[in-house]
């Protein structure tokens, strides 16, 4: 008896909560965990988590200092651009952390779409190997993530990267690996 009673009123509370708990579950600060897989035949395969802490969004104006210089001056403008943006958050590995200094957020059908860009590689994918390509010019990592409204989803990573203008208004990134990083098994934290 004790047990009916008690499940209907949890039900009421949870229900009177939910818009609360869902306006809250948008928007900085925020902090998502996502599995990494990593395969290639010169990689082998390979797995680890990370976690994509955002502080903020990057204000429109910082935002658009960054994109302009993209397109009128390229990658190295992008780069003076970037690295004098306020930092806005971190991506870290274990102990090891990188200043995410570029983040986006847009609306989806789905959820959102989440892009970070870090002012440093976090790493060569295939940079060990005997024949791997010069690590010149790969100075940044972008994170991209699709996350739904419940705050699971996926991604990929280009963990040491350039980019360039498309010529379209977009971007080209140019991945120091074979192929991006998955990121599986994403999860909003906060």
């Amino acid at each position: 008896m004790r047990y009916r009673t008690i499940v209907p009123a949890l039900l009421v509370l949870l229900t009177a909560a939910a818009p609360a708990l869902a306006q809250k579950a948008k928007g900085a600060p925020e902090m998502f965990t996502a599995n990494l897989q990593v395969a290639g035949a010169k990689t082998g395969a390979a797995a680890a988590t990370i976690q994509v802490e955002i502080q903020q969004y990057s204000a429109d104006a910082d935002r658009k200092e960054v994109e302009t210089a993209l397109k009128a001056g390229g990658y190295p403008a992008f780069l003076t651009a970037l690295r004098k943006a306020p930092e806005v958050g971190t991506v870290s590995a274990g102990a090891q952390k990188w200043t995410i200094r570029y983040a986006r957020e847009r609306k989806t059908d789905k959820g959102r779409s989440i892009v970070v860009v870090t002012d440093k590689p976090v790493y060569f994918v295939g940079g060990g190997s005997v024949d791997a390509k010069p690590r010149a010019g790969y100075e940044v990592a972008v994170v991209q993530i699709e996350i739904d409204d419940v705050g699971l989803g996926t991604g990929s990573m280009a963990a040491a990267a350039r980019v360039k203008p498309d010529g379209e208004g977009g971007v080209v990134i140019d991945d120091y690996a074979e192929q991006p990083i998955k990121l599986v098994a994403v999860v909003r934290k906060f």
